[in-house]
């Protein structure tokens, strides 16, 4: 007999035992057992569920509690509160102010549109969307959690937790946490983060390999702690703070600034160094971590401080800069350096005792040790009393040291002319020459920097990464002459040249690349195995050239002479250069065309994405037209008009009076349309009926503002100020 009745109490359910008597403090009047089943509530119950694979239908005002097993459970509309329990569970929760709790398992949940939604996933796996809010506040929990925010969500907060998470923002305003601040058992924590739009703020603390997306908007993006992370900043001006880091497997943190003017500071306090830092387009500050750090700079007025350790700078675009190295024994890279775009090809003066550097660049230099000159025809000056290391890079190079500091100088290819060093090879009579820059040259040194310089014929180049053996792939159609630690393929013994070449690159370490068409009409391709987060500098030189950029970041260009070329940016956030009567594609991604001659009869094509005509490099003021698609000079005859296709979105001036007009919207035109007017007195043209953003820069009040009542107006620089 008690045998029996072991057995019959073992059969009572033991979510029965377990009920308790409230559910969100309310007592419970109504208990759903048994598997299998749907059973629909009756208005304001408050319910326990005790069962498995049970669907429970709530009117208004539910609440719903459930014990073990996989339930799905769709919450009434007004005010409800559910909480699933463990198992993995289907929860949805419609119109209304919901809190939903999903409970240890794999959970899915979706909320309508609520004033206040609160959603908890709890341990396991989920996948939560919420609706619409005005106060949205989500806890992942551990596991691998999916977290998307309704697009039009204000004030949401999104605790994503450990596990590898991807969380996607609103475009409004969010904050979110990533990883949190300790984890000390070392747990798998490797999260995607996507702000989207609005003024973000983004924390990440733990894990290796995180990804974090401000998008639009002026995005306050950290990665403290032991976090080792990519960040992008994405558009508009963005402050990125890092606590720099290298994995084991040698890969370090990675801060992106992107377009707009940002502040990349990875000088944070408990600093794990070093770090990958890489302004982007804009007017950048850049701050170093205490260890050995890679910064890169493009085009825009630059700050960069590369505090302690041995850094690397790495220049590639046009523009203006500070560079401090601070301490330790730093270097400054010119070899993606292009010409001016003038019609004498050279390369940089670069003075360490005056602390200056001249060519597309101008910069100001501080606590610089060594020099890597440019592919062209350098003259470097070495800083008296200091030991400076001089690699000149390719080109013809004049070199001068001070007779015994110990400076050393290799002149590298080319005809080269070196006085004052300790220690000098491959300079004047041991200089080995340059082919006569008839063939095509293929270049890499130790800094990892691949270099290919186009001859004086129609040069076809195509440029791809091989991630498994670290190494460039070049093709050259009638073969090129491998130098340095590139080696060819298919070169036979008795030949320089050879068609396949490989340059040998440590994945960890790609920190530019320069293809250089030279004379001719010259075909250059990136493949689509070139690493997405690369900076690359590819120049067509004259004649009418055809260029494909790549998934990479690519600065294209071309010198005067290139009428009829044609540039395509591929598919990232590409800045190209209109130097001539060229036709600009952007592609995907956001894109800066540079119009430096308004009346050359460029054309500049945005393509998908939030794209930008800018004139910062006009030597003339400039009157531009978004709807009616053209710029011209604001004075004076002009031959050829630019024309601006449909798709470029923004404007921005030049040093001098402006007239920039939004106009009528097109339908290809994405997001809003935006003016600004940098450094003269501008007259500055928004009124269309749509919403649009105005910066005046620094003349603010003195300039001439023609607005819709609902425009945004930033008299002066705002947060673009530097």
């Amino acid at each position: 007999m008690l045998a029996v009745l072991a057995i019959f109490i073992m059969l009572i359910p033991a979510e029965a035992q377990a009920r308790p008597g409230k559910c969100f403090g309310k007592k419970i009047n109504r208990v759903v057992t048994g598997n299998n089943k749907t059973v629909r509530l009756k208005f304001r119950d408050v319910t326990w569920v005790a069962g498995d694979r049970v669907t429970v239908i709530a009117k208004p005002f539910s609440r719903v509690c459930a014990g073990d097993g996989s339930q799905t459970i769709r919450a009434g509309k007004g005010i409800s509160f559910t909480d699933a329990g463990p198992g993995n569970d289907h929860i949805y929760a419609e119109k209304g102010n919901s809190t939903v709790y999903g409970g240890p398992g794999n959970d899915s949940i979706v909320t309508e549109k609520g004033n206040k939604l609160r959603v908890f996933g709890g341990s396991g796996n989920d996948r939560i969307n919420t609706g619409r809010g005005n106060s949205v506040k989500v806890d992942g929990g551990t596991g691998n959690d999916r977290i998307v925010l309704h697009t039009n969500t204000s004030r949401g907060v999104v605790t994503a937790g450990l596990g590898n998470d991807y969380v996607r923002g609103s475009k409004s305003h969010d904050l979110i946490y990533a990883g949190p601040k300790k984890n000390p058992r070392g747990l798998p924590d490797r999260d995607v983060i996507i702000g989207a739009g609005g003024n973000d703020r983004i924390y990440d603390y733990s894990g290796i390999g995180n990804r974090l997306y401000g998008l639009t908007g002026s995005d306050y993006i950290y990665s403290l702690g032991d976090a080792v992370s990519e960040i992008h900043g994405g558009n508009g001006t963005d402050f990125l703070f890092s606590n720099g880091g290298v994995t084991t497997g040698g890969t370090r943190e990675k801060v992106f600034g992107e377009q707009g003017n940002d502040r990349l500071k990875a000088n944070q306090p408990n600093n794990n160094g070093p770090a990958y830092l890489d302004g982007g387009e804009g007017d950048d500050w850049v701050y170093g971590t205490p260890r050995n750090d890679t910064i890169i700079t493009h085009s825009g007025i630059k700050k960069m401080y590369g505090n302690g350790g041995d850094d690397l700078f790495v220049t590639t675009g046009r523009g203006l800069a500070k560079v401090n190295g601070g301490p330790g024994t730093d270097t400054i890279s010119y070899a993606a350096h292009t010409p001016p775009g003038g019609r004498r090809i050279n390369g940089v003066i670069i003075d360490l005792k005056a602390g200056t550097s001249l060519g597309t660049t101008r910069y100001q230099l501080t606590s610089l040790e060594n020099v890597i000159g440019s592919a062209f025809d350098d003259e470097i000056t070495a800083d008296p009393g200091v030991v400076n290391q001089i690699d000149g890079g390719l080109g013809n190079d004049v070199i001068m040291g001070n007779s015994g500091d110990g400076d050393s100088v290799d002149g590298g290819l080319g005809e080269n002319e070196c006085s004052g060093f300790a220690k000098a090879t491959r300079c004047n009579g041991e200089s080995p020459g340059n082919f006569g820059n008839r063939l095509t040259l293929v270049d890499i040194s130790d800094g990892g920097i691949p270099i290919v310089m186009g001859g004086t014929q129609d040069d076809q180049v195509s440029v791809g990464y091989d991630k498994s053996n670290q190494w460039f792939r070049v093709n050259v159609a009638g073969g090129g002459v491998p130098s340095g630690n590139c080696r060819g393929v298919d070169q036979s013994p008795n030949s320089l040249v050879a068609n396949a070449i490989r340059c040998p690159a440590d994945r960890n370490n790609l920190d530019g690349m320069l293809v250089y068409g030279g004379d001719g009409a010259d075909h250059i391709n990136l493949e689509g195995s070139i690493p997405p987060n690369m900076s690359t500098t590819l120049n067509g030189g004259t004649g009418r050239n055809v260029i494909h950029g790549g998934p990479s970041k690519d600065f294209i260009s071309t010198s005067y002479g290139s009428a009829g070329s044609q540039l395509f940016g591929g598919g990232n956030n590409d800045l190209i250069y209109a130097n001539d009567g060229v036709t600009i594609h952007g592609g995907e991604g956001t894109d800066h065309a540079h119009i430096t001659n308004a009346c050359s009869g460029p054309v500049a094509d945005g393509g998908p994405g939030n794209d930008s005509a800018v004139f910062a490099g006009s030597p003339r003021g400039i009157k531009a037209d978004l709807g009616r698609g053209y710029a011209e000079w604001l004075n004076g005859a002009c031959a050829r008009r630019a024309r601006l296709a449909p798709t470029i979105e923004r404007l921005e001036g030049s040093r001098y009076n402006d007239w920039l007009i939004v106009g009528q919207r097109h339908a290809q035109q994405q997001g809003r349309s935006s003016l600004l007017g940098r450094e003269g007195i501008n007259t500055l043209d928004s009124k269309n009926g749509r919403r649009d953003t105005v910066t005046t820069g620094p003349a603010a009040h003195r300039n001439k503002v023609i607005r819709d009542r609902r425009d945004k107006v930033i008299w002066g620089w705002g947060l673009a100020a530097f």
